[in-house]
């Protein structure tokens, strides 16, 4: 099953604003997915000193990520 998630960024927010920067060529090339997607892989790591489960896999891919 594939669930689309949106979200809302205040640009007048600098925190937010660095985000939306940080995402906005990712969101040219349809990669923001991607992107994001590591970045929560990567923050769940850090959490749980897991080794990382999907991280390389999707940086190969170009279709979405199926989610249980």
């Amino acid at each position: 099953m594939i669930k689309r998630i949106e979200f809302t960024l205040n640009l007048d927010e600098p925190r937010e604003a660095a985000i939306y920067q940080a995402l906005k060529v990712a969101l040219k090339r349809r990669r923001a997915g991607v992107l994001i997607r590591q970045a929560l892989d990567n923050r769940l790591l850090q959490e749980s000193h897991m080794q990382p489960a999907f991280t390389t896999a999707l940086a190969s891919k170009e279709e979405p990520h199926e989610q249980a």
